[in-house]
């Protein structure tokens, strides 16, 4: 009988270790699950957190052999619970107006200090069910939300579109370049003083159209990439009832599920996706066999769980031989000789970061310490934003020379999925942005390189919802008809709306 209770105290101690070590991560997914494509990612965290607290649970008890392993494995969860608590606001200021650059440190020896006095004080078998009942009650609202979610049932996968098999009457290689929160021309004139007619000029030299009055539809990169791939604007309702389709469904189209993907493949196309930058959102789909990586490292979805602890701050303090996968357009020129040896024609959506957030390079291309924040557009980084666009100019007049120069047929559209925030867009109820806020939000870099007789297609008020339908119609020879031109913010997914759409008329959208 002693046998069994002991067994029994030890299973208890071990799944109230497990909660505890994992309480962050289900708390991270439940908060985040709407915009998660999937769980995997964080399951791997939590597989590796439940690695680390055996391998420190069984280190102690190597050291401390006369205690119980049930009371070593609540104090190692309880020292990697704490360890996880360094994101609470309260705890991160006060540190850091306390103790500046040491304050991962100070908590990290917190962590150590909350398992050093569990150890020294728990003797008392009854202390596991105490500790199993809080430690499950903490993740109880995590679980429940996580619950309700799957008991909804998933969104159907994007819908990839009716795809017609006939062959296109030009088949030329098609090279889709964003380049994330590229401002328009008359933007940076406007709200940054900044001339860019050297570059705008160099691309027409190269034979793009530049389209000067081009918008985005959507503010939001996840909202603009899904509806430019589905040639259709990705909400549904009307009115008060306007709605954003689901985060999963809107990630798969820009992972490759989409209308035009699927068009092209049917038309003998290779879809070929390149994965670049810190944004979780452009990564590859995991059954994607033609990905090309570029710069790899930490992401966007990586920082978030990270952020929990003190890690990131202790990899920051250190950053000028950073993990993080900044993504600069060099990255793709680095690997254009792979994507040249995929089968030919071939569809290329390469999404770099830059240069949207972080401010991260020079003017030179030399690197700038920065924090990984996608959201961080501060009015007094405007200077920095300049400088850094001068490091994509240079690096993208690079890229496009090595493409023509190999492929001089090659159908290229260099675009942004949106313009900057440096207003405090999306500090704002969506009904209370002003005309020069949406401004900067929705005029977009759009410049595309076509065949000849397709130029005259690419009117300067293009939106990018029409991209692709302009696209198809030059290659086919068939009549290009736009869309009616329609604009939509959307909140992002840490705003109280989100999932909502409010749309502005286009008379608004300059």
């Amino acid at each position: 009988m002693q046998v069994r209770d002991d067994d029994w105290i030890l299973l208890r101690s071990l799944l109230t270790a497990t909660l505890l070590s994992t309480a962050a991560l289900l708390d991270f997914y439940a908060g985040n699950i709407n915009a998660l494509a999937d769980p995997w990612r964080v399951l791997h965290y939590a597989a590796g957190t439940l690695a680390a607290t055996a391998i420190i649970a069984a280190g102690l008890k190597m050291l401390l052999r006369q205690l119980p392993l049930w009371c070593i494995l609540i104090a190692t969860g309880l020292m990697v619970f704490v360890f996880f608590a360094y994101d609470v606001d309260l705890i991160q200021r006060e540190l850091k107006a306390h103790l500046g650059q040491l304050a991962p440190f100070a908590w990290t020896s917190a962590a150590l200090g909350a398992g050093i006095l569990a150890l020294a004080t728990i003797r008392r078998r009854g202390a596991v069910t105490v500790a199993l009942v809080l430690s499950a009650a903490f993740v109880a609202p995590s679980l429940a939300r996580i619950a309700t979610f799957a008991t909804r049932g998933h969104p159907a996968q994007a819908a990839a579109g009716a795809a017609s098999a006939e062959r296109f009457a030009l088949s030329p290689n098609i090279y889709w370049i964003v380049l994330d929160g590229y401002p328009r021309q008359d933007v940076l004139k406007q709200d940054f003083a900044f001339d860019n007619s050297g570059f705008i000029a160099s691309l027409r030299t190269l034979d793009f159209v530049v389209l000067g009055k081009s918008r985005s539809n959507f503010p939001a990169t996840v909202n603009s990439i899904s509806s430019t791939v589905s040639a259709d604007y990705t909400v549904e309702g009307e009115g008060d009832e306007l709605r954003a389709l689901s985060a999963q469904d809107m990630q798969a189209r820009v992972r490759g599920k989409n209308r035009t993907v699927a068009r092209l493949r049917s038309a003998g196309y290779t879809y070929v996706h390149f994965e670049n930058g810190y944004d979780y959102l452009t990564e590859c789909a995991s059954d994607e066999p033609r990905c090309v990586r570029g710069n790899l490292g930490l992401d966007e979805l990586d920082i978030a769980i990270l952020s929990n602890t003190p890690i990131v701050d202790l990899i920051v303090q250190h950053r000028q031989s950073t993990p993080f996968a900044w993504g600069g357009v060099d990255d793709l020129t680095a690997k254009l000789a792979v994507i040249r040896a995929m089968p030919s024609p071939f569809f290329l959506y390469a999404h770099v970061l830059a240069p949207h957030p972080p401010i991260r390079f020079r003017s030179d291309c030399s690197f700038r310490p920065a924090d990984p924040d996608l959201q961080r557009w501060s009015p007094e980084a405007r200077p920095a934003f300049i400088e850094q666009l001068g490091c994509i100019n240079f690096q993208t007049t690079a890229l496009l020379h090595d493409i023509i120069g190999t492929d001089p047929d090659g159908l290229i559209i260099l675009q942004s999925d949106h313009g900057t925030a440096f207003r405090g867009q999306f500090k704002k109820p969506p009904n209370e942005w002003t005309d020069e806020d949406l401004h900067e939000r929705f005029g977009a870099l759009n410049a595309m390189r076509l065949p000849r007789p397709c130029r005259a297609m690419a009117a300067e008020d293009l939106t990018l919802v029409d991209t692709f339908p302009l696209v198809e119609s030059c290659l086919s020879g068939t009549a290009f008809k736009p869309h009616h031109p329609r604009f939509f913010v959307t909140p992002y997914d840490d705003n109280a709306d989100f999932g909502r759409a409010y749309e502005y008329p286009p008379e608004r959208v300059k």
